[in-house]
């Protein structure tokens, strides 16, 4: 009787013996990263791109302030209502994809161009300490994309109605934005509120390729 004690012991010692190996390790399975976006760069071509303005000016009648002989002196100004148009030149510009999907695009247009009433000595636009203006595109989708305008180092959002076509190597962007000239501001001598109406509507055509 005391052998057989001894060997259930000593099968319980074993077994307790072996339950002390070391733990077993558990590896993850290996992460499978994301392949980097292609990302193409295209130029603007400026010969094939065009665009134009329309302005639309409702102004009240006004009292302004004008040197006269040397002086000061009040001058009344009537009611303005006009519409007048003209051509953008466009000097340049870049669009950029990422897995063939546009996600910026910029144009550069040339304020000379803008041959707009001459509230100021150079002009609607001070063209001869800023000559350019800048419209940055991004988040497009079918038929809009949000713009940031800067003119004159002040930078507007404004929204772009666009539409967007591909041909071989070839990026299509036609579309349109309005500027509201007292956003900038741009009519110094004229209060908001004197003025019904003053906006440049800009339509474009830019052709962007490799």
């Amino acid at each position: 009787m005391k052998k057989l004690t001894l060997l259930i012991l000593s099968g319980s010692l074993l077994v307790a013996c072996n339950s002390s190996d070391e733990p077993t390790v558990e590896h993850d399975a290996p992460v499978q990263e994301a392949p980097a976006p292609v990302v193409s760069d295209y130029a603007l071509n400026a010969s094939a791109s065009s665009a134009d303005w329309e302005r639309t000016l409702d102004q009240k009648a006004t009292k302004q302030k004008v040197k006269l002989f040397g002086k000061m002196v009040d001058v009344e100004l009537g009611e303005v209502k006009m519409t007048t148009t003209g051509s953008v030149n466009i000097s340049e510009g870049g669009l950029t994809l990422s897995d063939n999907d546009i996600t910026s695009a910029h144009v550069v247009f040339d304020m000379a161009s803008f041959q707009l009433a001459k509230e100021k000595d150079s002009g609607l636009f001070d063209v001869k300490q800023y000559p350019n203006s800048t419209l940055m595109l991004n988040d497009f989708s079918d038929s809009t994309a949000t713009g940031t305008l800067t003119i004159q180092q002040t930078s507007k959002e404004v929204p772009v109605k666009i539409s967007v076509t591909k041909s071989d190597q070839t990026y299509t962007l036609k579309g349109s934005f309005t500027v509201n000239t007292l956003d900038f501001p741009l009519r110094e001598k004229v209060k908001e509120k004197d003025v019904n109406k003053d906006e440049i509507l800009v339509n474009f055509d830019l052709n962007y390729s490799k």
